[in-house]
């Protein structure tokens, strides 16, 4: 993994090959440790050291990005004339905004040394080896542990710097018996005091156990009770919503309807990169500082988050929320975090009726996000809890759900939160009880591995 100095030194390089044109540069230098589980037992382990530079230039209305990892000065030069070239392909777009410009000094290093020297491939294994032993049959795990260390920088032809590091661990399990019955349970830490695999292998083992012989229950309006991962299945799919180029696309729920009371005055979610329950990075993939976002208070909408492009056109600033995603350009909030309530979630069951315990959701997809509504199976530990206990395991449903009414509904909202990994970012999560929420079929789908 390149370290500060050599990623500076690629970026001057990259830029003093752009001559007349605007151009930003980023260097991603990454190092990445990972053993996968099957059958009880390390099936693989793979380590990747990968740097990349990418270029961007700029016209007023054309911008046209390379990317390599072949880093010598003439790949690098050939990859900038590539940049270049391509202008000439490119059909007139958007007027682009204005690179960043200030501050012209930026980082944030959140690099462990102690969380490093603790995930060797051999501290690794022995780490999958002492939980493995408490996996017996008839059950059987399945998962991965990695370890991942990240240097970015980035600079323009406007003169700015960026510099951020940081490393991590994720862990991930799945328990299941023979029967098709599986538990699921994870973890990612920036320290070491936060790195808890015994939790990890107990829980998944726990659930899996009491998913057995599951129910049929028929559609319909249900009480649920979300765990923190459940919640951030959903609110992943949500902030979706919370960009301001979906709002200008008109595929946002917000769209024409910000300032409105869409959510149970219970809600509270905020975006926080300084967080120390979900840290992140002081600065966008555009350079721009990255604002607080205030997202809902008491319920209604306040802040969402927008890029260079997106502010420009809205007549805002920029809130430092620039991100690209499966080769998609916007903006969307990172490190949510949402306000606990009152009781923990064991008395939140424990005080419930009637309800289903959610772990999880799966194959999630967008029905209609102007309306905020939502499809997805449930998977991994789904289960009737009667009279404050969990009485049987459930056969997965469907639910199709508008978030909208699923988060107007929310009657408790849980004390005790977790940190749930995502593809960009971290939250800082409850669980939620909510009511009415709809379960519009039964489905085939086991929790069987592999499928």
């Amino acid at each position: 993994m390149f370290n500060k100095a050599q990623i500076f030194d690629l970026i001057a390089k990259a830029l003093s090959y752009t001559t007349d044109h605007q151009a930003q540069v980023q260097v991603t230098s990454s190092s990445e440790g990972l053993s996968r589980i099957a059958n009880s037992e390390i099936h693989q382990n793979v380590f990747e050291d990968r740097t990349t530079l990418t270029v961007t230039v700029y016209t007023s209305h054309k911008a046209s990005s390379i990317s390599t990892n072949i880093l010598d000065d003439i790949s690098i030069r050939e990859a900038v004339d590539q940049a270049i070239a391509n202008l000439d392909l490119l059909p007139d777009g958007e007027e682009q905004p204005p690179l960043v410009s200030e501050p012209q000094q930026m980082e944030t290093l959140l690099f462990n040394s102690e969380l490093h020297s603790s995930f060797s491939v051999q501290a690794r294994a022995k780490l999958v080896a002492e939980g493995l032993q408490s996996i017996t049959s008839p059950y059987t795990a399945y998962g991965q542990l990695s370890y991942r260390a990240q240097a970015t920088g980035m600079g323009n032809s406007r003169g700015i710097r960026r510099y951020s590091d940081d490393n991590q661990v994720r862990f991930s399990l799945l328990v299941a018996d023979d029967q098709g019955g599986a538990g699921y349970a994870s973890m990612m830490a920036n320290s070491l005091s936060e790195v808890d695999l015994e939790s990890v292998f107990a829980i998944a083992l726990q659930k899996a156990k009491v998913n057995r012989n599951p129910i049929d229950l028929e559609p319909g309006a249900y009480t649920v009770i979300l765990e923190p991962l459940a919640v951030s299945n959903l609110l992943g799919m949500m902030m979706r919503s919370f960009s301001g180029a979906a709002v200008l696309a008109k595929q946002s729920f917000l769209t024409d309807r910000m300032g409105e009371h869409f959510f149970s005055e219970k809600l509270n979610a905020c975006d926080d990169w300084t967080s120390p329950f979900c840290p992140g990075i002081a600065f966008d993939s555009e350079g721009t500082p990255r604002t607080r976002l205030n997202l809902i208070e008491n319920g209604v909408v306040k802040e969402i988050a927008y890029d260079l492009s997106s502010a420009s056109k809205s007549g805002m600033q920029s809130t430092g929320h620039a991100a690209a995603f499966m080769g998609r350009r916007g903006s969307s909030p990172q490190n949510v975090i949402i306000s606990g309530g009152d009781k923990p979630m064991e008395q939140i069951i424990a005080e419930t009726d009637k309800a289903l315990l959610v772990t999880r959701f799966h194959y999630m997809n967008p029905v209609n996000m102007r309306q905020g509504i939502l499809t997805g199976i449930t998977r991994d530990g789904f289960y009737l809890i009667e009279n404050g206990q969990i009485t049987h395991a459930v056969r997965n449903m469907r639910f199709t759900e508008s978030i909208l009414l699923a988060l107007s509904n929310i009657e408790e909202i849980s004390s005790d939160r977790e940190r749930v990994g995502a593809m960009m970012g971290s939250s800082y999560l409850p669980g939620m009880k909510i009511r009415d929420f709809h379960f519009t079929g039964r489905t085939s789908f086991g929790d069987t591995p592999g499928e």
